[in-house]
C-alpha cells in the first residue's frame, strides 16, 4: 500500500481491500489449493505431525470388525454397499482435513459458486479491445468503501470462501474423532477415517478407557456410514445441500462489520487481513431466500433423524458391550454442547443444525417409531427416498408411520 494513503478508517479499508483484490482475484469457482493449504496449516498448528502408529490401526481394525457385526445385527442393514467390509484409515489432523475437503469438494464448489455475486453486479469490465475482461480495482468516489466492498466481493469471493472453508475444516480437524464430524456423504469408499491422537486426548481429558471409547466411535461411524452410503439418502442430501447453497448470498454489510470490529487498532500487513478473512465469522452471516430456508428445514429433519438413529444404534450396542457407556455418552454430549464457533460456521456453510437439541429430536423420533411400530417399522426408515421424514413428521413419528404405510394412490 502506498505510504501517502490517508489512514482514516475508510481510506485504510479501501487501500487494504484494493491490495487484496489485486492479489487474490480469480475466475475459478474455488481456489482449491488455498483451502487445502490453510486447512492443513491450522489442523497441524503449522508444525510437522508424527506418523500414526501402526499399532493403532491394528487395534482399531479389530474393534471395527466387532462394530460391524453389532451394527448389522441392530439395524438389519449392510454396513456398506454390496455388503463389503470396511477398513480403518488412521490419519493425522492435517491428512483428515485434506481428505475431508476432497470428500466435500462438489458441495463446497456449489457453495462457492452461490456466494460469488454476478460478474456485472459489482465490477466494471475493462474497455473493449483491452484484452480479457476483468474487474477494475478503482472504486467509485461516491460509493466509497461500500462500493469497493461490493466490487471486492464480486472479484475475490472464491478466494475468501476458500479461506473460510479452509479455516473451519482445519479447526474441525483439531477435534475430529472420526470420519463423520459432519453427517455428510463422502465419495463411495469402504474406508473410515480416524484420528487416533485426538481420540486419545479426548479419552484422557474425560478419564475414559481408550478401548471403550474406540469401540464407541467405531460403532457410531459404522452406523452413520450404513445410512449415508445408501444411494438414495446420499442423493437426497446432496440435492438439499445444493438447493440451500444456491439460495444464499453474501452480505457485504456483515463483512464490513466483521472487518471493522476485528481490527479497531489497525493491522500490520496484508497477511493479517488474509488471516482475518479465514477466521470464523467472515462470511457467516448469510442472506436466506425461501428456497434455501425450505431446503434447510428438510435437511435439518433428515440429518437430525440420521444422527438420532446413530445415537440409538450406538447406545444399543454399548449397552451390550461397553460397561461405562453412560460416562462416554455424557462426554460426547458435553462435547457437542461446548462446540466452538468454527463448528457452528461449518454447519452454517452447509446449512446444517447439529446442536444437541436437534440430535435429541432425532433420537426421540427414532424411539417414538420403536414404541409405536417396533423395529419392523423403524427398518423402513432408510429403504426408499419417499420414507425419509419431513420436518413435521420428525415431531410426530405416528404421522410418519401412517404415511409410509398408506396404500399406493
Amino acid at each position: 500500500m502506498s505510504p501517502d494513503v490517508p489512514q482514516g478508517p475508510g481510506s485504510f479499508f479501501e487501500g487494504m481491500l484494493g491490495d487484496l483484490l489485486r492479489l487474490l482475484q480469480t475466475r475459478a469457482p474455488l481456489p482449491w489449493d488455498v483451502a487445502v493449504q490453510l486447512a492443513q496449516t491450522i489442523a497441524s498448528d503449522g508444525a510437522s505431525e508424527p506418523n500414526t502408529d501402526p499399532a493403532d490401526r491394528i487395534r482399531l481394525e479389530e474393534l471395527l470388525g466387532v462394530a460391524e457385526l453389532h451394527v448389522a445385527d441392530v439395524t438389519g442393514m449392510p454396513v456398506a454397499p454390496g455388503g463389503r467390509r470396511l477398513t480403518i484409515l488412521t490419519t493425522t489432523r492435517a491428512e483428515w482435513a485434506r481428505r475431508s475437503l476432497e470428500g466435500w469438494r462438489p458441495v463446497l464448489e456449489q457453495i462457492a459458486t452461490a456466494l460469488r455475486p454476478p460478474a456485472g453486479a459489482a465490477a466494471k469490465d475493462e474497455p473493449a479491445g483491452s484484452g480479457e475482461a476483468g474487474p477494475v480495482v478503482e472504486a467509485d468516489e461516491e460509493a466509497g468503501l461500500e462500493g469497493l466492498l461490493g466490487q471486492w466481493m464480486a472479484a475475490i469471493a472464491p478466494a475468501m470462501v476458500a479461506m473460510q472453508v479452509g479455516s473451519v475444516v482445519g479447526h474441525l480437524a483439531q477435534r475430529a474423532l472420526g470420519q463423520y464430524e459432519l453427517p455428510l456423504p463422502r465419495p463411495s469408499t469402504d474406508e473410515l477415517l480416524v484420528v487416533p491422537g485426538n481420540a486419545r486426548q479426548f479419552a484422557e481429558d474425560w478419564s475414559l478407557p481408550i478401548e471403550d471409547l474406540s469401540l464407541w466411535l467405531c460403532v457410531r461411524d459404522v452406523a452413520l456410514h450404513s445410512v449415508l452410503s445408501r444411494p438414495h439418502v446420499r442423493a437426497r442430501i446432496e440435492l438439499l445441500l445444493t438447493r440451500q447453497a444456491s439460495g444464499v448470498r453474501p452480505d457485504p454489510k456483515a463483512l464490513e462489520e466483521h472487518l471493522a470490529g476485528s481490527m479497531p487498532g489497525g493491522m500490520g500487513d496484508l497477511g493479517d487481513l488474509t488471516r482475518l478473512l479465514g477466521s470464523a465469522g467472515a462470511v457467516a452471516r448469510l442472506e436466506d431466500t425461501p428456497t434455501s430456508l425450505a431446503a434447510r428445514r428438510d435437511l435439518e429433519a433428515i440429518t437430525s433423524a440420521i444422527e438420532g438413529y446413530a445415537e440409538w444404534v450406538t447406545d444399543t450396542v454399548a449397552t451390550r458391550s461397553i460397561g461405562g457407556r453412560s460416562a462416554i455418552r455424557e462426554a460426547m454430549r458435553r462435547r457437542r454442547v461446548e462446540r466452538g464457533e468454527d463448528e457452528a460456521v461449518a454447519e452454517a456453510l452447509f446449512g446444517l443444525n447439529l446442536e444437541q437439541e436437534a440430535i435429541d429430536r432425532g433420537e426421540s423420533f427414532v424411539r417414538g417409531v420403536l414404541e409405536r411400530g417396533g423395529e419392523e417399522e423403524l427398518g423402513k426408515l432408510w429403504t426408499v427416498e419417499a420414507n425419509l421424514p419431513t420436518p413435521s413428521e420428525l415431531e410426530a413419528p405416528g404421522l410418519w408411520i401412517e404415511r409410509i404405510n398408506l396404500p399406493p394412490a
